[in-house]
């Protein structure tokens, strides 16, 4: 019966020691800044990015900038026509390449309060 109790008490100790840590450390937050939308953008342009680095950017929220919030609503708005994936060497048709360097010279020219 001791052994109960103590493995339950050591259980309890460890579990709250635990949560204690996880709620003092938070969860991971991925807040991508202009350079690395910057240089996803380049990648992308190069070729050298895959579907997922793509994905990954229109899926992740951006709230903590309006400015770069609008840049992933117009990319997405061109991906939504000029978006073909991995089926070629990039992952957009010449139009949509044209888009996308015109989106990363006007991010390139913003000064962002980061």
């Amino acid at each position: 019966m001791m052994n109960f109790l103590l493995t339950l008490l050591l259980t309890f100790i460890l579990v709250s020691l635990g949560l204690w840590v996880f709620l003092r450390l938070g969860a991971p937050v991925y807040r991508p800044d202009k350079n690395n939308i910057i240089t996803l953008l380049e990648l992308v342009l190069a070729g050298n990015a895959t579907e997922n680095d793509w994905h990954v950017f229109m899926g992740i929220p951006l709230r903590h900038c309006e400015h770069l919030r609008l840049i992933q609503q117009r990319c997405s708005d061109l991906a939504e026509t000029e978006y073909i994936g991995e089926s070629s060497a990039t992952l957009f048709t010449q139009k949509g390449t044209q888009a996308l360097e015109q989106i990363l010279e006007e991010l390139k020219h913003q000064d962002l309060d980061q």
